[in-house]
C-alpha cells in the first residue's frame, strides 16, 4: 500500500467522522444516514443496532438535539488500509450546553469500517462504545 493511498484514506476517514458529528449535532439525520452505504450498520452500545440507511435515519431521530450539543472526536487512528476498505478508531466526547454552560455528558470510542465503491467512501459499519 502506497503512502499516498494511506494519506488519502486517512483524509477521507477524517472527513466522514467530521461530517457524521456535524449532522448528528444539527439533527440532520437524512444526511447522517447518507454517510452509510445502503446496507451499512450503526451499532450503539446499550441502545441498539440499526441496519440500512432507513433504519439508521429512524434510529437516530431519537437523539434529536433538544439543546446545543457537540460530538467532539479526536485521536483518530487508521488501523488498516486496503484499496477499498479502511478501519479506524476515534475517541469521542459528547458535550451539551445547559443552564450552567457546557458539560461533558459521555465519553466513548468509535470503531469504524469504511469502504469505497465507485470512488466514494462511506461507512460500512460504525460501532459506538461508551467508557465508564
Amino acid at each position: 500500500m502506497s503512502t499516498s493511498i494511506e494519506a488519502s484514506a486517512a483524509a477521507d476517514v477524517q472527513a466522514a467522522v467530521g461530517a457524521y458529528a456535524q449532522a448528528l449535532d444539527t439533527g440532520r439525520f437524512a444526511d447522517l444516514a447518507d454517510l452509510f452505504w445502503p446496507d451499512g450498520v450503526a451499532e450503539i452500545a446499550g441502545i441498539g443496532t440499526f441496519e440500512g440507511r432507513e433504519a439508521i435515519r429512524e434510529g437516530y431521530t431519537a437523539f434529536a438535539p433538544s439543546q446545543p450539543q457537540l460530538h467532539l472526536t479526536a485521536n483518530t487512528v487508521v488501523t488498516q488500509v486496503t484499496d477499498d476498505e479502511v478501519s479506524a478508531v476515534s475517541d469521542l466526547a459528547f458535550l451539551q450546553r445547559g443552564e450552567a454552560g457546557w458539560a461533558v455528558q459521555i465519553v466513548g470510542r468509535y470503531d469504524d469500517t469504511l469502504t469505497r465503491r465507485d470512488g466514494v467512501w462511506r461507512f460500512r459499519k460504525r460501532v459506538t462504545t461508551f467508557l465508564q
